[in-house]
Order: structure tokens, then sequence, then C-alpha cells
């Protein structure tokens, strides 16, 4: 009979894991979903992967890690207000972390997206000028001051006029120039027009004289 024992054993654990594990699913029992009414009705293979691992007594010391990574994934799915939940539980228990900040910095958000999208599309409105805006305006500039640095290097990049190298010039060796001797032409003198000469009147002393009768 003692022989049988540890087979019971090992055949327990194995229906208790079917259970859990059935169809490839996991299927939570009902003690941790009582223990943890935020994760009924969920699907998501991940989600109840890390709750079963939070409703197994193993894990007792994880179980604020095991948490954060509940948050995480509830944020990752779109369930910011479940995520929210568990930030504020921890924060409750002093449980402090950069993921855990990581996730209600996300979540916050993606209430907020989901809160601006409402007013855009169904409520048909903007911003209030003396209420919401200023708010979102301010958040946006804590944003941009806290931008990583590489994305602060790639901007300036972007920002910054392109300088050409200018191109080192060569030096060129002054050359001798040869002058070629000209002659010289004599100056013609401008053509000066004949000048007419005036006619000698004829002398009439020399013409033959008639001869009258004396």
């Amino acid at each position: 009979m003692k022989n049988f024992i540890p087979y019971i054993l090992v055949l327990g654990t194995s229906f208790a894991t079917t259970f859990v594990y059935a169809d490839g699913e996991i299927k939570l029992k009902r003690s941790c979903i009582k223990d943890y009414p935020m994760v009924e009705g969920e699907t998501n293979p991940e989600l109840l992967a890390v709750y079963s691992q939070l409703c197994d007594k193993k894990n007792k010391d994880n179980k604020n890690k095991l948490l954060v990574s509940a948050a995480e994934k509830f944020q990752q799915i779109g369930k910011n207000d479940k995520a929210i939940q568990i930030v504020n539980y921890l924060e409750a228990q002093n449980i402090q972390s950069n993921e855990l900040t990581d996730v209600k910095f996300l979540a916050g958000i993606g209430l907020a997206s989901d809160a601006l999208n409402k007013m855009r599309t169904r409520e048909m409105r903007y911003l209030t000028e003396d209420k919401t805006y200023p708010v979102a305006k301010s958040f946006t500039d804590a944003v941009r001051q806290a931008m990583p640095a590489a994305v602060l290097v790639e901007k300036n990049q972007e920002s910054a006029p392109v300088v050409e190298r200018a191109r080192p010039q060569k030096v060129s060796r002054p050359q001798k120039s040869r002058t070629t001797p000209t002659r010289s032409t004599p100056a013609t003198k401008p053509a000066t027009k004949p000048t007419a000469t005036p006619a000698k009147p004829k002398s009439t002393s020399s013409a033959p004289r008639p001869n009258f009768p004396t």
C-alpha cells in the first residue's frame, strides 16, 4: 500500500495540471479568481500565465514582482484602468520601481488618449481654452524636456545647417608673360583734297589788232 502513495500523489498533481491547462488554454481555479477578481473574464494567455503563478503558493515571495508584470500585461492589452488599479495598490504598499512608474505613465496616457478621442469623435468638441488645453500643453512641454538623449541629438542634426567643406584650391605658379615686340607703323596723314587753282584770264594784248585804214 505504501508503494501506491507516491503514484497517487503524482496522479493527483497531473489531474490538477490538466485542470489548469486544459485544451492548451490556461484556466484559473475558482479560488484564484476569488483572490484576484480583476482577472475574471480575461482570456489573454500571457496574462493568465502571470496570474497562475500568483495563485501558486510557491511564488508567495515574488507576489509584488508578479503584480507588476500583471499591470504591464493589462496596459499592453489596453486595459489601462485595471493597470492603474494595480499600480495604486502597490504604491499604497510602498512598492516603487521604474517598471511600475512606466506602467503608470503609459496607462495614464492611454486613458487621456481615450478621453480625447471621445471628445473629438463622439462629443464633437475641442479642448477648453481655460481648463483642459493648458494642462495638455503643460504636459507636452514636460515631455519635450524629457526626450531621450538620442532623440535630442537626432533633432539637433536635422535642424543644424549643412555646411559644405571648402575644397582646397590649387595654388598655381605665376607664369612669366612673354612680350612680343610690336612694330610701330608710321602714322598715316589724313588725305588732303587737292585745291582747285583759279584759271588765269587770257591777256588781250597778244591778240591781233584789226587793221583800220589810216
